[in-house]
């Protein structure tokens, strides 16, 4: 990803003296020659920027630089780095080094950008006074922190009776989840992009926690949908489910349920109960929602977003814990033990209440969509969701 250029020309309307006579000689040109991908393992862990002058001067002349945050982090990807470049008499070329930060956690690939400025003896070269760094991720270990809300694995009167822990390595437990596959119908009903698979290239469990990634495939985008439909389903209870989301323009995770019944009755007459939903371009913000209707031309909907978290905090930053509480006509939804939202029969515009039935669980990362629109440059990938714990108590 490559971010936009300054347009800013420092125009230097003087020249400048040669050392030997009278000659004058036009100002340097100050210009970085290259960008940098490279992997984060790389032996070396250094990027190396290459800054020119158009010509070679026979007087001094300097400019400064400095590194700056994109998506790499100073101290954490990449070691901050400013100073001055000084050219000699005859020099054409000085070299920046910016080393980084070398770790084992799986990551979306992230950049940096090194600006150059105050040149002394000559100006910066239109659109080339900026170089971006890119660290591409290639590690294989996902390690990301503990850090965030977590809720009691008891509650007094309820019992625990159905959940995962996600505490065996590898495949999702097949006792307890199945898989939607494939690029659905009209892109799940949504004009989404991806292409869901069972690779554990986009679904594992590591490290007690379910990851589920998105990943950009260089024309297309695959990624994981899990559900208990036929499996397990259940009525009334507790759901607390522990996650860390992605984000990024066109990401759109989600934790939601269907009515067990949509083999018969199909949607939305069976109804949907959104626990999480989450809009990559807006972080710091989750959704709450229902849908009810008998057909899809007088499908209804009612939704609330929870109360913002503080920015610069997002949702991929650390756990949260997305809940309802769910009993006969009534859902109540959850974000870390804060109520804000409920759901009861008054609110079906005189259509059906279908919230009273069996409804089973599906998790999913999906990319792009009518919603959240496509991914751009901008996008991390790969993105992942983890989720620590799904319980239900009833």
């Amino acid at each position: 990803m490559t971010p936009a250029r300054s347009l800013l020309i420092l125009a230097f309307p003087f020249a400048f003296a040669a050392c030997g006579g009278g000659e004058e000689e036009t100002p340097a040109e100050f210009r970085f020659s290259n960008d940098r991908t490279a992997f984060e393992n790389d032996a070396n862990a250094v990027f190396s920027f290459d800054v020119r002058i158009d010509e070679a001067k026979t007087n001094e002349v300097r400019v400064k630089y400095a590194t700056a945050d994109g998506t790499a982090l100073a101290g954490e990807d990449y070691t901050a780095t400013e100073g001055t470049l000084t050219f000699a008499a005859g020099d054409t070329k000085q070299t920046i080094e910016v080393p980084i930060v070398v770790d084992e956690f799986l990551e979306p690939d992230e950049f940096f950008t090194v600006a150059l400025s105050d040149p002394e003896g000559g100006y910066l070269r239109d659109n080339l006074q900026e170089a971006v760094g890119t660290i591409r991720n290639d590690d294989q270990t996902i390690g990301i922190s503990d850090v965030g809300y977590t809720t009691p694995d008891s509650y007094p009167g309820m019992t625990l009776v159905w959940g995962d822990e996600f505490n065996t390595p590898g495949a999702p437990d097949p006792a307890k989840w199945t898989y939607d596959l494939g690029n659905g119908n009209w892109g799940w009903g949504n004009q989404e992009l991806q292409n869901y698979t069972s690779s554990p290239e986009n679904v594992t469990i590591e490290d007690g926690r379910l990851f589920i990634f998105a990943r950009n495939e260089g024309g297309g985008y695959t990624s994981a949908r899990l559900k208990t439909q036929g499996i397990y389903d259940f009525q009334y209870g507790r759901v607390d489910i522990r996650a860390m989301l992605p984000i990024g323009q066109g990401i759109w995770p989600a934790l939601w349920m269907l009515g067990s019944d949509i083999t018969t009755d199909s949607w939305p007459a069976c109804g949907e109960i959104d626990i999480m939903e989450l809009v990559g371009h807006q972080p710091r913000l989750i959704h709450g929602t229902v849908h009810w209707g008998p057909d899809n031309g007088q499908h209804q909907y009612n939704g609330s977003i929870a109360p913002s978290l503080t920015f610069p905090e997002t949702f991929a930053d650390e756990f949260h814990v997305f809940s309802i509480d769910w009993q006969e006509n009534e859902i109540k939804f959850y974000l870390d033990d804060v109520h804000y939202h409920t759901i009861t029969p008054a609110n079906m515009n005189g259509f059906n209440y279908p919230f009273n039935d069996a409804f089973f669980f599906i998790m999913n990362v999906a990319v792009g969509g009518q919603w959240p629109g496509d991914p751009d440059d901008t996008t991390p990938f790969p993105g992942f969701m983890a989720v620590d714990y799904i319980r239900v108590f009833q």
